[in-house]
């Protein structure tokens, strides 16, 4: 139950098939595409994608670590031009940042 007492939707009942054959290679890379996208159940996966759901994949925690680290200290930059204070001896990291963000873009 919700905090307002009113009963919580229930999950409509899936009772029909569509059976879909498919080879040993394409079933891999659709269970691997489901995983990536962080489902559980390829069925749930498969009803997204045939619903028109946009499925995008979740990174993985540690390249959402360097994205964060990164973004930190494309900051820190900033901060330090709108200061007018120099930031030539950075821009070594700023350049290895942008060239990881550029691998991730790939």
């Amino acid at each position: 139950m919700t905090v307002d007492n009113a009963p919580e939707p229930k999950e409509p009942a899936r009772d029909k098939m569509i059976p879909v054959r498919v080879s040993e290679d394409e079933k891999k890379a659709i269970e691997l595409k489901a995983s990536l996208a962080g489902y559980k159940s390829v069925s749930a996966y498969l009803r997204d994608l045939g619903q028109g759901t946009e499925i995008r994949e979740k990174l993985p925690l540690e390249v959402r670590r360097q994205l964060v680290g990164i973004g930190n200290n494309l900051n820190q930059i900033a901060r330090m031009a709108h200061s007018g204070k120099p930031f030539h001896s950075h821009e070594t990291q700023l350049k290895q940042a942008l060239s990881t963000i550029l691998g991730f873009l790939a």
